[in-house]
């Protein structure tokens, strides 16, 4: 597969997804579970930082772009280089939320997941002589991971309806 196709859908990938407890112990954080209004908030508080996300990681693809399309190695790598910073920063500010709920946060680390992988696969793309199988491995694992990412984002907006519709 060539590079600059690789480096493209990884671009493509982290720009699909996408308030500070100030170092909390994950373990110390008691979530809720059912609770359809922490659900409501929590998946509120998540979209807008990845609507927030896309809209920036957009801005960044299409400057980016060009430079892959150039092919020169060297610049290339830079545009990995802040790729990877932006995925730090991001997955940071993911982690930073202060959400209430279990079923919102598992969605959390699933996005942050999903990030770590959408990079991988840029730098496995990028490489000298990228690794098929590697590339490959990445590939279904990064779709794997977007499907659950929908597929519980849909859970948790059932429990909202189901537990409002109850109420």
């Amino acid at each position: 597969m060539k590079p600059l196709l690789i480096v493209c859908l990884c671009l493509s990938s982290w720009t699909l997804f996408a308030c500070k407890p100030n170092h909390i112990n994950a373990q110390h954080i008691h979530f809720s579970h059912n609770q359809a209004t922490d659900i409501k908030v929590d998946l509120g508080i998540l979209q807008n930082l990845a609507q927030r996300q896309n809209q920036e990681s957009s801005v960044f693809q299409q400057e980016a772009l060009p430079t892959i399309r150039s092919g020169h190695a060297a610049q290339i790598e830079q545009i990995i280089q802040s790729m990877q910073q932006r995925v730090t920063k991001f997955n940071q500010e993911l982690q930073d939320l202060l959400l209430s709920s279990a079923e919102v946060d598992i969605i959390r680390q699933k996005m942050m997941q999903n990030n770590q992988l959408s990079l991988e696969l840029a730098q496995q793309g990028a490489a000298q002589r990228p690794d098929t199988v590697k590339i490959l491995q990445l590939q279904k694992k990064l779709e794997q991971n977007q499907q659950k990412i929908i597929q519980l984002t849909h859970l948790a907006q059932a429990k909202i309806s189901k537990i409002t519709s109850a109420s």
